[in-house]
């Protein structure tokens, strides 16, 4: 079904209404349509002339059908190929337009007239020019209506985006850090940076003091910000700050302020994020900008085991393999890399509510769970054949995953943390609607046939 440029078939028999078809013609493009015409417009194809009309046909989106009075050629001796294309059209559910015209008609071409006008009512002109501008009109008529069904009809869009809580208040302070006891710390253990940032010599000093602390937090212009209460001194990072600067901070307040500020308090988001799956064995890797799942356990000979994970989604139980080992195919006691399941993500602030965007990725590691960086094209592979379906499960299962309030029982080792809160898939109304069969379109044949139940009907998850 088309949105924009409407594809128009003329069907007619064609040397006797040349004058007719350019008529034709011109009504379609006044239109804004496409003419689908055998002697203008359709390319050459390996196939025979039957079968490359009525391709064309089930191609379009209108049938526009001129009797002149020529009942024409009659490829297999029974119908002309005129009826043919009149009788796939209808049997595709395709919209008919009927121009009749004044000649004087063969026996077979009246027999064909009574029966388009049993179904269709025809308009009836005398000469080119009013056929030209009676279609145009028809045409008019039937695009706006069938344009209005897409532009006033919405349908049901699940986006990439949930809707996520986090504290009313964030605290800042000044940092209060000794850096040469810390450069001391590092130097006795050996372990000394090369062009040490702020947040490094903080780390290191919360380490000189035996203090274990998640990095839910960020330095900016010599201060912290956190969403961790800096004001009560069982907090560890209170023994990296002064406390007297430490002052809560309504968090619209902060990230309205300037674009840096936003851009901050996103990154403090991310943060949380990171602290919030360290604790599920889901990493944040940095040069590849994504969240993967991780190997959680060796067999006897130290090899890493497949990770998969039960999970419930609506009323059906089902198994996610998030981590596959792929054994050296020379030596089967080594592991050559693991297919982990990754997203990337990312923050936007709408209207006040803030989201947290989900993208389902893949990433393959070494042994070592470094980056495997040979693996691109494998990547590519994957994401090509994975339907809407693959990927749509996917995202659900990393968002059921997050959600503190559905994990806690569908996953034992979630433990909730207390400064980000995922909620639902954001859904929205969207215009114009796009027919499921525009996208099954594009899918290979074999593909197609399967989104396709017995009836025509198309399901996009269904594969």
């Amino acid at each position: 079904m088309f949105i924009t440029q409407p594809k128009i078939f003329i069907s007619s028999t064609v040397f006797d209404l040349t004058n007719e078809r350019t008529a034709a013609y011109n009504a379609v493009s006044k239109v804004g349509g496409f003419p689908v015409m055998s002697e203008k417009t359709m390319e050459a194809l390996s196939t025979d002339s039957l079968t490359a009309c009525l391709s064309k046909v089930m191609e379009s989106d209108i049938y526009v059908l001129i009797l002149g009075g020529r009942y024409g050629w009659q490829p297999e001796g029974k119908e002309s190929i005129t009826e043919l294309e009149y009788q796939t059209a209808r049997s595709k559910g395709i919209p008919i337009l009927v121009i009749n015209t004044t000649y004087q008609k063969e026996d077979l071409q009246k027999e064909f007239e009574r029966r388009v006008e049993f179904n269709y009512f025809r308009k009836t002109v005398n000469d080119a020019f009013e056929l030209e501008l009676e279609l145009e009109k028809a045409l008019k008529t039937e695009i706006d209506k069938k344009q209005s069904q897409y532009f006033n009809k919405t349908e049901l869009v699940y986006s990439n985006l949930v809707k996520i809580q986090f504290p009313s208040h964030l605290y800042i302070a000044d940092l209060d850090i000794d850096k040469n006891a810390v450069k001391q710390y590092n130097k006795e253990r050996k372990r000394p940076f090369y062009k040490p940032s702020l947040h490094d010599y903080a780390v290191s000093a919360l380490y000189m003091r035996n203090i274990s602390f998640p990095h839910d937090w960020l330095i900016w212009n010599g201060k912290i910000i956190t969403f961790h209460n800096l004001q009560d001194d069982s907090i560890g990072l209170t023994k990296i700050i002064d406390k007297g600067t430490a002052e809560p901070f309504a968090c619209d307040e902060f990230y309205d302020t300037s674009a840096d500020h936003l851009s901050q308090f996103k990154y403090l988001l991310k943060k949380c994020l990171e602290a919030k799956l360290h604790k599920l064995k889901i990493k944040w890797f940095k040069n590849e900008k994504l969240f993967a799942f991780l190997p959680i356990q060796k067999d006897d000979l130290d090899r890493w085991q497949p990770r998969s994970q039960s999970w419930t989604k609506t009323k059906k139980s089902a198994t996610r393999k998030v981590v596959d080992v792929k054994y050296d195919l020379k030596d089967k006691s080594k592991v050559f890399n693991l297919r982990c399941l990754a997203f990337k993500t990312g923050f936007e602030n709408f209207d006040r509510d803030w989201y947290l965007a989900l993208k389902p990725e893949w990433i393959f590691l070494w042994n070592d769970l470094k980056v495997c960086d040979y693996a691109y094209k494998n990547i590519q592979w994957l994401k090509k054949n994975e339907r809407n379906m693959h990927v749509f499960n996917h995202y659900n299962f990393i968002l059921r995953y997050l959600q503190p309030s559905q994990m806690e029982s569908l996953f034992t080792e979630y433990k909730d943390y207390p400064f980000m809160k995922l909620e639902q898939i954001e859904k929205f109304d969207f215009a114009p609607i796009v027919p499921d069969s525009v996208w099954n379109n594009l899918e290979a044949i074999g593909a197609q046939k399967k989104l396709m139940d017995e009836i025509g009907n198309v399901d996009l998850f269904g594969i």
